[in-house]
């Protein structure tokens, strides 16, 4: 927890955080991305998964970065992080990806 503290104290953080369009952005960003590797995904585009999946979690990571002691305390994003981890086994099913968008939309209310 003390890490969190630290990281959500920092100036970027809070510059992020406080700004008027600091999250609106980068949340706008992230949904961009999950439709990109959707997109990526129904064509077949292996690049375009690759691609679309590094953007996603760039942008996560900014999301994290501006609330970590928010998301730390949250049990939804425990949950997308477990259902992130699950994804990555080779044949995971849609239903982590589906998991996941909803347990981020999660992470602002729990």
């Amino acid at each position: 927890m003390a890490l969190m503290q630290w990281l959500q104290a920092t100036a970027l953080s809070a510059w992020l955080r406080e700004s008027t369009w600091g999250f609106p952005l980068i949340a706008a960003l992230h949904v961009l991305g999950i439709a990109w590797f959707g997109g990526a995904v129904l064509r077949g585009i292996a690049s375009g998964r690759r691609w679309a999946l590094g953007f996603m979690i760039a942008t996560g990571l900014v999301l994290f970065y501006m609330a970590p002691v928010h998301c730390y305390e949250s049990w939804a994003f425990r949950v997308k992080m477990g259902l992130l981890a699950l994804s990555l086994v080779p044949r995971a099913t849609l239903a982590c990806w589906v998991g996941m968008i909803f347990a981020g939309r999660g992470i602002a209310f729990f």
